[in-house]
């Protein structure tokens, strides 16, 4: 049975909660957390735009811009895996890659970003001698409504059957790297997740997280990862028309720290290039969003806004933005277990239970 207590007893925990937790909260997947330095000292005020980069042309995609903190610490959120650059106020230009969910840690040094060009670890993929023919921009288009682009010089594709494309590593290792994608209609992602998973070895040795869907800013998806000596598995998993898009990736280490950086861009540009031609709405939690509200005994409101894109509003004391998955509400510096039954929601504040009840829409 959940201890539900008063809203400003709460208020009291949650404050103490936060500061107690702030350096190890559980990070947020899909969030970069940037050091801002400047002729190696870091820069204390400004801002800077982040822009997704378009790999294959086209124009960049502007998502929004971020105030420097005190420190130097900029806190992104929201970022699918992908190519980004940061332009700061004077014009430089500084470009970062997420490879997968989890929690990036990225120092930009302006002084040293070119304004014009990315950095020497992101070069463009340009053609090799007599290989303009066209085979280092493929396209895998897939009957299930999404299509993958990928470098048919260094990637072999394989459809495998209608709902289920592999794509290869062309190098050493002997096809011991690769993404698989597949289509599997009528299960929902936790039940495929662990039906992929089963054999990979005991549960409790597999990371799980949540985040956005690869190659979207608004639907959600589930990761798992194992790791067994120099092999990596991953799954990450969503609801997608009717049943559950599944991403799987194996990757093997070889020692040889260029080589394997290689292997892990290529693999993640795969899975980063996936664009859909049609993303239904995701349903298994559509009972969430909606705007809870709790009151104390002085008849101050205080929010839980869920919006249906995952991202929302913890309004206590101040407002604060912070985003939702299947268990917790995460905020810059703190992350807290949550659960809905039928129109209200209660949020576990170390081990006591706050209950809101959802607002009923005039």
């Amino acid at each position: 049975m959940k201890k539900v207590i008063s809203v400003s007893l709460a208020l009291v925990m949650l404050l103490g909660a936060m500061a107690g937790t702030a350096s190890a909260a559980r990070p947020f997947p899909g969030t970069d957390l940037l050091t801002v330095e400047q002729g190696g000292e870091a820069v204390k005020e400004g801002k800077i735009d982040l822009y997704r980069v378009n790999e294959f042309g086209g124009a960049d995609t502007f998502l929004g811009s971020y105030k420097i903190g005190e420190k130097g610490i900029v806190t992104a959120g929201r970022l699918t895996t992908g190519l980004y650059c940061w332009i700061g106020e004077d014009g430089t230009k500084t470009c970062f890659r997420v490879t997968g969910a989890g929690f990036v840690k990225t120092v930009v040094n302006l002084a040293e970003a070119a304004a014009d060009e990315l950095p020497a670890e992101e070069p463009a993929i340009l053609p090799e001698e007599g290989t303009e023919d066209g085979r280092e921009h493929m396209t895998y288009m897939s009957g299930d409504g999404f299509q993958i682009r990928y470098n048919a010089l260094t990637v072999e594709s394989r459809e495998i059957d209608d709902h289920t494309a592999e794509f290869v590593y062309l190098g050493e290792g002997d096809g011991a790297n690769k993404v698989t994608v597949c289509w599997i209609a009528e299960k929902q992602p936790e039940e495929a997740l662990y039906e992929t998973t089963f054999s990979w070895g005991e549960q409790e040795s597999i990371l799980r997280s949540e985040g956005f869907f690869p190659g979207t800013t608004d639907k959600w998806g589930y990761w798992r990862v194992f790791t067994d000596g120099d092999l990596t598995k991953c799954a990450i998993a969503g609801e997608y028309n009717g049943g559950v898009l599944m991403f799987e990736i194996e990757s093997v280490s070889t020692g040889d720290e260029g080589r394997d950086m290689t292997v892990s861009d290529t693999l993640a540009e795969i899975i980063d290039s996936i664009t859909y031609f049609e993303f239904g709405e995701q349903t298994m939690y559509d009972y969430i969003p909606g705007v809870y509200v709790a009151k104390d005994e002085s008849g101050a409101e205080y929010k839980v806004i869920l919006n249906a894109d995952h991202t929302g509003t913890l309004a206590l004391q101040d407002s604060v933005g912070i985003l939702w998955g299947s268990v917790a509400l995460t905020a810059p510096g703190a992350s807290y277990s949550y659960t809905v039954e039928g129109e209200n929601l209660y949020l576990d504040l170390d081990g006591v239970w706050l209950e809101f009840a959802k607002q009923i829409a005039e």
